[in-house]
């Protein structure tokens, strides 16, 4: 049951809609980045704001490589959210995007009805400032429940200016959150996490 819940949880947060000619399939580089969730509490109130955040500069180690890329005028860096309520007995979370208003202060957060799952995802932009591309978003809390958050990886279709492709991807990882597995632990009676949620997933109650 375990792997089904994780499953279900998180690859909502894999879609992503990358525009990249036909032409260019794969990444041509690959980069990792990190994201933090604040405040650090395991349980808000309703009406309370949970913010998103990451920063990283365009001049980036190349992950296949070693080689330092300055990836300046990104046309577009984007990602996904994933929201999901949790209830005890069931291993499917319930799609929870509505569940929260959503603010945008440095790039964008948004619902494209347009994806498969548009009820469990928003969609993430980053904002290029400075030779610096910057994401905080915020999620204010509207329905009591407990929820599961999935920051999926990111992409870039390529470079304004450039005309290959060079499109790229973003390994994103949550660092210095605490992403309380104690929560995701109660509800799948299991102590043990996978890499991947421990890169990318994150728990809280909304009382």
């Amino acid at each position: 049951m375990k792997d089904i819940f994780v499953g279900s949880i998180l690859a909502c947060i894999v879609l992503l809609n990358s525009g990249c000619p036909k032409s260019c399939i794969e990444a041509n580089y690959s980069f990792s980045v990190n994201a933090q969730v604040g405040p650090d509490r395991d349980s808000i109130n309703v009406g309370d704001t949970i913010y998103i955040t990451s920063s990283f500069p365009a001049k980036l180690i190349d992950q296949g490589t070693g080689a330092e890329i300055n990836y300046t005028g990104a046309k577009k860096i984007g990602s996904t959210l994933g929201v999901g309520k949790l209830k005890l007995g069931s291993a499917i979370p319930v799609d929870a995007v509505f569940d929260f208003s959503y603010i945008s202060i440095k790039g964008n957060v948004y619902n494209d009805r347009g994806i498969a799952s548009p009820d469990a995802v928003q969609q993430l932009i980053y904002q290029d400032s400075n030779n610096t591309y910057e994401l905080k978003v915020g999620l204010i809390a509207k329905v009591k429940g407990t929820y599961a958050l999935g920051i999926g990886n990111g992409l870039s279709v390529g470079r304004s200016g450039v005309k290959n492709c060079e499109k790229a991807a973003f390994d994103i990882s949550l660092n210095k959150t605490n992403q309380h597995f104690n929560i995701y632990q109660s509800f799948t009676q299991n102590n043990q996490s996978n890499d991947y949620e421990r890169k990318h997933a994150y728990y809280f109650v909304v009382k």
